[in-house]
Parts: C-alpha cells; sequence; structure tokens
C-alpha cells in the first residue's frame, strides 16, 4: 500500500494533462460533460463502495473544522472519478454543483479535462491543480487538491479531493488531502489485519481441536493455558496446572521480535505418529515445478483452496499431476491422514466394504475381524478419490449418501458413525459431458465442484524446456545438460 508524496509546486503533470485533453479532443472554450448519475444508478455504485464510506466519514468528520472554517467541500470518488460521498461548506457546494462539482458526477480527464481528481487517477500521485490550470474555463474559479486511496495490493480505491475557491485556498488544504488518504488507507490497513487476525485465530483453534495428538499451550511460567480434547483425556482438568514432567511433551517455545514476551506449545507425540512420521512425506507445493503462467495460475488456485472446506474436484488429462497436486492440497491445509483411492480399481461388488467397512462376518472371505474403510480411515483428513469418472452409478449413489449424511455405516452393522472428511476428487473425464450423457450422477457432480481445477497438458505449457532441465537435474546422477536439438525435439514434441 503505497504512501502519498508531499505535495510541491509541480507543472509536468499538469502539461501531461492538458496534451492528453487535447490528443482526445477536448476543448477549452466548450462546457465538459455534464451527465449525473442519479437516484438508483448512484446508488447502486455506492452500494458497490460501502466498505469505504465508514472509514470516509471518520476521516471527514476530523477535517470538517478545517473545511467548514475555509469554505471548501471535500470529496471521496471512486477509481472511475465518480463522486460518491460530499461534505462541507453549503454555500461554495451550492457554486460548485453548477459546474457538477457534487455526488453523482464523474470528474476523469476524459469527462472534465485537467482537474485534480483525474490528474490523480491518471498520475496514481497527489495533484493540486489551481484556477487557470484547469482544462475547462468553467472551473476557473476553482482551485483543488486530490490524493488517490490504494489497497494493501496498491490497486486504486478512489480519490480524496479537496475544493474550494481559488481566493481563498488555503495551501494547508493540499497537504490536508494527501494526509486524509494516508489516514484512510491505515484505517483500511488495520481493519484487514484486524479481520486476518480473527481468521487465523478460528483456523488455529478448528486446527487445535481437531488435531489426534495431545496439545497444550502454556504461558510464561509454564502453567497450562489451553488444551485441545486430546490433551484433557490424557490429563484431566489440567488448566492452570503447571506441566506435568513425566509426560514427555515436547515444547516449543514461541517469541516476539523483542524477545521479551513468550508462549510455549507442548505437543505429545504418540507411538502410532511416530511410526507414521517414517512414512515417505506427501508433496507440497514446492515440489510442483513451473514458471509457466498457466501452472503458476494453477498453483495459485490450489493454495487458495487448501485454506477452504470446500471440496476440490481436479480434472485434466492423465499426467498432468493430479495426485500431485491432491497431496499439496491436503498437506497446505494441515489436515489429519490422507487417503487415497482408485475409483476405477475397487470392483462394483466391494465397492460399499472398501469405502465404509465392515463388521466381522459381513460377508464370505471378509477379514475376521472386520475392517474399517477408506472414510474412516481418513476421518479428521483428506480422502482422494482418483478417476472419479469411472465410477459406477451403484457406487456413485452410495458416495452420494455418505457426502450427504456425514455419516457411514459399515457392512454388517446397523450403527452409524459421524465421519469428518474432506473430499479431494480427480479424473480425466469431463464429468459435465458424463452428466448429460447419465453416466454421472447429476447432485454427485455439484457435490464435488466446489471448487474446480483443471490442470493443463503438457503440451499446452510454456516451459517445456526449463521443466525439461529441472527434472534432468533432480533424478541425474552426475550433472547433465541437454542439447539444444532434444530440448527444440521436445518442446516440438505433441
Amino acid at each position: 500500500m503505497p504512501y502519498q508524496d508531499p505535495l510541491s509546486e509541480p507543472t509536468d503533470y499538469i502539461e501531461q494533462s492538458w496534451k492528453r485533453c487535447r490528443d482526445i479532443g477536448l476543448k477549452q472554450s466548450e462546457k465538459a460533460d455534464d451527465q449525473l448519475l442519479t437516484g438508483t444508478s448512484i446508488k447502486e455504485l455506492q452500494s458497490r463502495y460501502d466498505f469505504l464510506f465508514p472509514h470516509a466519514e471518520a476521516v471527514f468528520e476530523k477535517l470538517y473544522p478545517l473545511i467548514i472554517q475555509s469554505g471548501s467541500v471535500v470529496f471521496l470518488t471512486d477509481p472511475e472519478g465518480t463522486i460518491l460521498y460530499a461534505s462541507g461548506d453549503a454555500a461554495f457546494a451550492s457554486r460548485a454543483a453548477r459546474v457538477q462539482l457534487q455526488v453523482g458526477a464523474n470528474w476523469h480527464e476524459t469527462k472534465k479535462g485537467t482537474n485534480a481528481i483525474g490528474v490523480a487517477i491518471e498520475e496514481k500521485r497527489p495533484a493540486l491543480v489551481k484556477g487557470s490550470q484547469h482544462f475547462f474555463r468553467e472551473n476557473h474559479f476553482l482551485t483543488c487538491a486530490s490524493a488517490p486511496i490504494f489497497d494493501r495490493a496498491g490497486e486504486l480505491l478512489g480519490v480524496v479531493n479537496i475544493s474550494g475557491l481559488k481566493e481563498t485556498f488555503h495551501p494547508v488544504l493540499a497537504s490536508a488531502a494527501s494526509l486524509a488518504a494516508d489516514v484512510f488507507q491505515n484505517r483500511m490497513l488495520v481493519q484487514e489485519m484486524r479481520a486476518e487476525h480473527l481468521i487465523t485465530l478460528q483456523q488455529l483453534e478448528t486446527i487445535r481441536e481437531r488435531h489426534p495428538l495431545p496439545l497444550l499451550t502454556l504461558d510464561g511460567d509454564r502453567r497450562i493455558t489451553g488444551a485441545n480434547p486430546s490433551a484433557m483425556r490424557l490429563l484431566g482438568n489440567c488448566l492452570g496446572a503447571e506441566l506435568p514432567s513425566d509426560h514427555n511433551f515436547q515444547i516449543i517455545t514461541l517469541k516476539d521480535d523483542t524477545h521479551k514476551l513468550y508462549r510455549s506449545v507442548a505437543i505429545k507425540e504418540s507411538p502410532a505418529t511416530s511410526a507414521s512420521s517414517r512414512q515417505p512425506p506427501l508433496y507440497t507445493f514446492s515440489d510442483i515445478f513451473g514458471s509457466c503462467p498457466a501452472i503458476v495460475q494453477v498453483k495459485e488456485l490450489a493454495k487458495k483452496a487448501s485454506c477452504s472446506q470446500l471440496p476440490v474436484l481436479l480434472t485434466g488429462e492423465s499426467g498432468t499431476g493430479k495426485e500431485l497436486f491432491a497431496q499439496a492440497i491436503h498437506t497446505q491445509s494441515e489436515r489429519g491422514p490422507f487417503v487415497a483411492v482408485n475409483c476405477s480399481a475397487i470392483p462394483d461388488t466391494l465397492i460399499e466394504s472398501e469405502l465404509f467397512g465392515y463388521e466381522k462376518g459381513a460377508f464370505t472371505g471378509a477379514n475376521r475381524e472386520g475392517g474399517i474403510g477408506k472414510f474412516q480411515a481418513a476421518d479428521g483428513g483428506t480422502l482422494f478419490l482418483d478417476e472419479i469418472g469411472d465410477m459406477s452409478v451403484r457406487a456413485q449413489a452410495a458416495l452420494l449418501r455418505v457426502l450427504q449424511e456425514k455419516t457411514v455405516t459399515p457392512v454388517g452393522s446397523v450403527k452409524s458413525r459421524r465421519v469428518d472428511v474432506r473430499i479431494i476428487a480427480a479424473t480425466h473425464r469431463n464429468l459435465f459431458e458424463e452428466v448429460q450423457a447419465g453416466r454421472f450422477r447429476a447432485d454427485l457432480f455439484y457435490r464435488l465442484k466446489g471448487i474446480t481445477i483443471h490442470l493443463p497438458a503438457l503440451r499446452q505449457r510454456k516451459d517445456i524446456r526449463q521443466l525439461a532441465e529441472h527434472l534432468l537435474q533432480k533424478h541425474a546422477e552426475q550433472p547433465k545438460t541437454l542439447s539444444p536439438a532434444a530440448l527444440q525435439l521436445l518442446e516440438r514434441h505433441p
């Protein structure tokens, strides 16, 4: 979020603005555009930017004594220069309205020629336009100071403008416009940071509550300030007590930049967790190489999807990396176990027992102790349904029932069990066409397509050369390079 440069007395932006006005055919002697949004149109535009109004009211209230004393009016515009909000001296506002300097008017350069609002939008910096520096003669009685408002990403949100009579416009008003824009931006930044802080706290609380390991939070004296359900089962009601020394908790100390304040997190590993930690790690987004805009865009969407609980549908031809993306999304989400199922490889007769589990003796050939299904194995984590487009219609019906009810009933049992599973599905087929052809249930399709991510085929990517060299360096025992002819052949390969 850029901050405003102090206003001086430059003329370069005035000259540039006049040139732009002449280039588009505006003439000084003619009247400026006098179209005005009113009624429903201005209300719709104001509702689109209603998030700005609380800040405008707070900032302009501080400016109000200065604005009234100087006989001026302060305005807020949208990014295109349409005035959304005004406050100030009634006498000047009445005169300004004669040249449509009022709510509903657009003061972009293309409409009103050189003016402070239009210049601030074009130049993306504060602007001061005095009297005859305005392009249209009808505006020569004005002196105006404007400053742009940006969001955190540097995108223009609007303009703060202070206007008054050229004879009485005090230089301090020019600085006030820039100061108001800076205060405006600071208020929005603080509001966004508070919102992000709350979301982060909610996310951490959700992870803490669902984490299978005992987790504790400790204050500076190692007293327990928080405990998740697993820790409460292990230690009982332990809040306020000192951390016991005989439970082998791993303690991670958290410090701020000053190292003066700190808290701790205590984690107890279970034998099962230690064993599982020896399993090959899942892929992460850092394992997905690519500089092609198509794959970069897909990675960004997948990262955003990992922060959501919505189901994800990965589409793309065979070999585009659907399971790689599924694992990366899961890893980033920090959920529990990741369980993968190849839907095309499960016989139709075993689909229920494979997905939902079974009781002992449920069918001929069943394990004597019974077995848990993929849904229970993935409880608290992610179930990856690969090749979902090859699943039989009968299996689709069984899957839909679980997704709707969020419970599973093992084969041979009458007792349902609730499961918390995030679904990521993948297919090389066009599921929309499969639905139209009657081979895939429409209701299941719409259950699965919460976030749809299409992975580009290699032939559609523009980074084949870089990808080939990356893979060669990764897998070659000795340093190798590809010849220009080999690289050209790869890039031409269909």
